[in-house]
């Protein structure tokens, strides 16, 4: 009882002191140029990557897993450099985004919007699928600057007060969020969404333990959120990649693909699995792309408990010691 409560307290003094630096900084940022964020993003992302040797460990142990017979240490350290950069720059460019909503947003270009026209047309809604890369926190609101409803799910349990400050802002743009719990709330709200034909925002590149299906990443199976392809063989909305990829410099490019391509048969779960593995697919060609763009922070390729305990279960507890014949 007094752990939960001191973990609750600890929680709501997070997001006060979390919502009074956001507003010191949207207040420094209103005075200073585009440029500081990159100036910000460098020394930040050098910062954290010094202090924070766990996520720099497993950062090196997933791009190890990913790039390990293609690259060299070299060039896998180089890219845990970016990765921190990276992590620091969706941070201001978000809380800069606040300080100048327009100006960031219309930098922005968007290159293949004819696809996302041609799917809405036809009427079932459209599921844009992105990961966290590049600048997916403005693909929403780039897109509702463009006359687009696009609804987005994620997780609001902490920093309250900050989400609503940054949630009233996507609104401002057309972007409507809600939070991924109730899940039954929140599956109505996406079939919803796609019944009055707008664009349902999933981000489907993290591990899922719960309910997640085993697909290919990188070679290795990844237990991968099925939400995107149960969301599309139920509606019959097509399933468009979005990434949001940050060039040289302060160039951003909202890069739309076509639409996956998918053939329903009378196997539901194998179709969810194949549709799960196409989009996968595409994320991963995205992250080879742009590694550095990536957060390589999640434990991508952790099993599940019941997977464990299943394997454990079925090979036995003494695997390794010889058998009697």
């Amino acid at each position: 009882m007094q752990k939960t409560f001191l973990k609750k307290w600890k929680y709501r003094a997070g997001d006060f002191f979390a919502d009074i630096l956001l507003t010191l900084t949207i207040t420094l940022f209103r005075r200073l140029t585009p440029q500081s964020k990159v100036v910000a993003s460098k020394i930040m992302g050098r910062i954290a990557s010094s202090l924070s040797k766990k996520y720099k460990d497993r950062a090196l142990s997933n791009l190890s897993i990913a790039f390990g017979e293609e690259k060299d240490d070299e060039e896998i350290q180089r890219i845990i450099k970016d990765v921190f950069y990276h992590l620091a720059m969706t941070g201001f460019e978000t809380i800069y985004g606040m300080a100048h909503p327009w100006e960031s947003l219309q930098s922005i270009k968007i290159e293949g919007k004819e696809h996302l026209d041609a799917a809405l047309s036809r009427g079932n809604g459209v599921i844009a699928v992105g990961a966290h890369l590049g600048s997916f926190t403005l693909l929403g609101p780039r897109l509702g600057m463009e006359g687009y409803k696009v609804n987005i799910i994620i997780d609001m349990v902490t920093f309250p007060k900050v989400w609503n400050r940054i949630n009233q802002l996507e609104r401002e743009f057309g972007e409507t969020p809600f939070p991924s719990t109730p899940v039954s709330s929140s599956i109505r709200k996406s079939l919803s969404c796609l019944r009055r034909n707008e664009v349902l925002y999933i981000i489907a590149d993290q591990q899922q333990r719960r309910g997640g299906i085993a697909v290919p990443f990188f070679g290795r199976m990844a237990y991968t959120p099925p939400g995107p392809a149960i969301f599309s063989l139920k509606t019959g909305a097509p399933v468009l990649p979005m990434f949001v990829l940050r060039e040289s410099g302060l160039g951003r490019t909202l890069v739309i693909g076509k639409p996956i391509d998918m053939e329903r048969t009378f196997d539901e779960r194998k179709d969810i699995e194949t549709l799960t593995a196409k989009l996968t697919n595409v994320i991963e060609d995205t992250v080879r792309h742009y590694p550095g763009q990536w957060a390589w922070l999640n434990r991508r390729w952790k099993m599940p408990r019941h997977e464990r305990f299943e394997k454990t279960h079925k090979e036995g507890p003494n695997k390794n010691l010889p058998q009697t014949p």
